[in-house]
């Protein structure tokens, strides 16, 4: 099985390492940029680290623009806005029997890639772990949790054996045919931790202040009235038992959200928040999207 990772960043690093640890000893891993490239050629592939603990693994660094022919599954693990620039690379790389794995945050990456390049061997994920890119050759485990990986129309079997590698290699994988909940219970987590933490500029433990609750609940009623409106029925009360929990146990971990404005970069807030006010028009999730959005003029210009 010839695998590949476009994006070795924090959620692409894990998935290389979790392949790894399962015995795959072949992974490419492709890099928008050259830098990256070349850091991980000297470092010899991607650190890891969990729980202090270091580990190596020894991938084959590629630039998005120098393909090195057709795989069996490539991961794209790029931030939602970046995916339409895998989009050209994708058909480079895969074939009509290669099944992609996409696991963006949000709404509306995943399924560019459904719609431009294949609607039966795309699958969707929804990631439930937290991972820090340190450097580009460095990656953090900050917080466990599960992956989910699926479709809404049937299961493949190598579906089901990608997941059995993931998991022998220590990440806790689950297959469901009811991927689309998953990915909107982890919107819901995204559209409140990822925003207030990147406004604020702080950890986690500013969405269980008081203002944070409260922005967080009026979020939240926005995100399960859009859900609804596509199908997903959400418990408002326990997702945001789930915000809180998720919260408090990464509460010194900076959100990806605040991470990107931190260091100056474009944020997925578009693909969260925007998501959300797209369907539902003038709200919080509007007013916290535009917001964003003046932060990253500030921080872009």
């Amino acid at each position: 099985m010839r695998i590949a990772i476009i994006g070795g960043g924090a959620v692409g690093g894990l998935i290389a390492h979790y392949l790894y640890r399962a015995g795959i000893r072949d992974i490419d891993v492709y890099y928008a940029s050259m830098a990256s490239v070349e850091a991980v050629r000297r470092n010899k592939g991607i650190t890891i680290i969990i729980d202090n603990a270091e580990y190596n693994v020894p991938v084959t660094p590629y630039s998005s623009l120098s393909p090195n022919g057709v795989y069996d599954v490539v991961f794209n693990c790029v931030k939602s806005h970046q995916v339409k620039d895998t989009i050209d690379l994708l058909r480079r790389i895969t074939d009509s029997e290669t099944i992609i794995v996409m696991l963006q945050n949000g709404f509306g990456g995943q399924e560019l890639v459904y719609e431009k390049i294949s609607s039966e061997r795309t699958v969707f994920g929804a990631v439930y772990f937290g991972a820090y890119r340190r450097d580009r050759h460095i990656v953090e485990l900050r917080g466990p949790g599960p992956l989910f990986i699926g479709r809404e129309k049937g299961l493949y079997p190598d579906m089901l054996e990608i997941a059995g590698k993931l998991r022998r290699g220590g990440c806790d994988t689950r297959v469901t045919s009811k991927i689309m909940f998953y990915r909107w219970l982890k919107l819901g987590v995204n559209s409140v931790i990822n925003p207030l933490t990147a406004i604020a500029r702080a950890p986690n433990k500013i969405v269980l202040t008081p203002a944070g609750l409260a922005l967080a609940s009026e979020i939240l009623d926005e995100v399960v009235l859009a859900a609804e409106k596509h199908g997903i029925k959400l418990d408002k009360n326990r997702l945001l038992r789930l915000v809180k929990r998720i919260a408090e146990s990464t509460r010194d971990n900076y959100s990806s959200m605040a991470q990107d404005i931190l260091a100056g970069r474009r944020t997925e807030i578009d693909y969260i928040n925007g998501y959300v006010a797209k369907i539902v028009g003038d709200g919080v999730n509007k007013t916290i999207t535009h917001v964003i959005h003046l932060i990253e003029a500030g921080v872009l210009s």
